[in-house]
């Protein structure tokens, strides 16, 4: 475990280009999330850096005076910030020194906040879905006029640029070491690293075997079905190719087979204990997105199944709405639910795909959009009867309601109101 003395040296640098509205961005919907201490440390870091350009290193005695901020508060908020991927943190220890240097990512775009399941999720979880939607409205822009003729002109009709020029050659070929927009990564739940710690105990595959996009479709199945590294890696060695070229030496196909076949009722079983997780704390709604945010569509499945294995059939229904529609995992979800609770809980292949091609269309990337769409467009076009999916009112005004009905559960009872729109 770290410590951090008072007498620890800092240094601050910007790893992207920050602007004003960087500042109303952090503030509008970081904040809520990461609270007003962690956005207090970002926006001091920040002038750090500036400072920093004539004082080259600070020490963390002056830096907590400044912000009259206690040590064990400046750590908190720093590791929250470290968290949303607006700062990296690295440590030098030389001759006794020790140099903490504080590397600041830019915020996402609204839009790219708005996009992202963890971020937007979190967010929706501290304010509620009214307070939230009211700010996204502000983020909303006006759909471009389809009146007229568009008579913009084009870069080519004032510039009649000669590529073959030799300052066009230079600029393609010039190494660009300028500072753009880079935005941190927040680390997921998956971890490579612990799935190449178990690929190496039972095979000979290692990091260079496989490439990034065989990766990211082993990262994204065992996503969709709710799998850890250890089974993943088991997987992945049983269906490896190693005469194959590389990029082809994993059978994607058969490795999907498997992950369904991995799917044991004795994992669901376990994971019914841990259902309180999802309500406690939260009015029936929150609970209902979260978990829709925050477990794997298999996982769900097995939820509104009361904790049985799913069937190979529906599971072929989720693959095929994540990869034939590259939907979110959130929104694979909803489309479950709503099709379980409006077709005599049956996954029905066709009710489902039918729904994702609205949501892709749409460009629907997040469970409350999710169900906001289905509530006022596809509800109302194929007017759903059973089990009354979503009535016309607002899906807010479902809350209370739902709330009443969660208090009166039992333990036992508490998967039935997740079927309640």
């Amino acid at each position: 475990m770290v410590i951090l003395s008072n007498s620890d040296m800092f240094e601050v640098r910007l790893a992207t280009l920050l602007a004003d509205y960087d500042r109303e961005t952090l503030t509008n919907l970081y904040q809520p999330i990461i609270g007003y201490q962690s956005l207090a440390v970002y926006f001091t870091l920040w002038s750090e850096a500036n400072n920093q350009k004539v004082n080259s290193l600070g020490t963390h005695e002056e830096l907590l005076l400044r912000m009259k901020i206690a040590t064990g508060e400046f750590i908190e908020a720093r590791k929250v910030l470290e968290a949303v991927g607006l700062v990296k943190t690295r440590l030098e220890k030389a001759h006794g020194i020790a140099i903490y240097h504080y590397e600041l990512h830019a915020p996402k775009t609204p839009a790219g906040f708005f996009n992202d399941t963890l971020l937007y999720g979190l967010f929706l979880q501290n304010l509620g879905e009214t307070n939230a939607s009211k700010i996204k409205r502000v983020y909303e822009l006006d759909k471009a006029s389809e009146l007229g003729e568009d008579v913009t002109t084009s870069f080519n009709d004032i510039f009649h640029p000669d590529f073959e020029d030799a300052a066009f050659m230079q600029a393609s070929n010039k190494t660009n070491n300028t500072l753009g927009r880079v935005k941190g990564k927040i680390d997921t739940e998956f971890s490579f690293e612990k799935f190449f710690s178990y690929l190496s105990e039972i095979s000979q595959i290692n990091e260079n075997s496989l490439t990034k996009k065989e990766l990211k479709e082993i990262e994204r199945l065992t996503s969709l079905y709710g799998l850890n590294e250890e089974i993943a890696a088991s997987s992945v060695a049983k269906v490896y190719l190693p005469e194959g070229n590389k990029g082809k030496r994993v059978d994607l196909v058969a490795l999907n087979e498997d992950f369904k076949n991995t799917l044991s009722y004795k994992n669901y079983s376990r994971a019914r204990s841990n259902k309180k997780n999802f309500v406690l704390g939260d009015n029936g709604l929150a609970a209902k997105i979260k978990l829709f945010e925050m477990k794997s569509p298999a996982e769900v499945l097995s939820y509104l199944r009361n904790n049985t294995k799913p069937a190979k059939a529906d599971l072929n229904v989720i693959y095929s709405l994540s990869t034939n529609y590259n939907l979110p995992n959130a929104v694979i979800n909803v489309i479950v639910d709503y099709v379980l609770s409006t077709n005599d809980n049956i996954l029905s292949s066709y009710k489902a795909e039918q729904i994702a091609a609205s949501f892709a269309g749409s460009n629907i990337v997040t469970a409350v959009d999710a169900m906001e769409y289905l509530k006022t467009k596809f509800y109302k076009k194929n007017g759903t009867k059973k089990k009354e999916f979503i009535k016309d009112e607002k899906i807010e005004e479902k809350v209370e309601e739902i709330k009443e009905k969660e208090s009166n559960n039992k333990d036992d009872d508490v998967l039935n109101f997740f079927k309640d729109w």
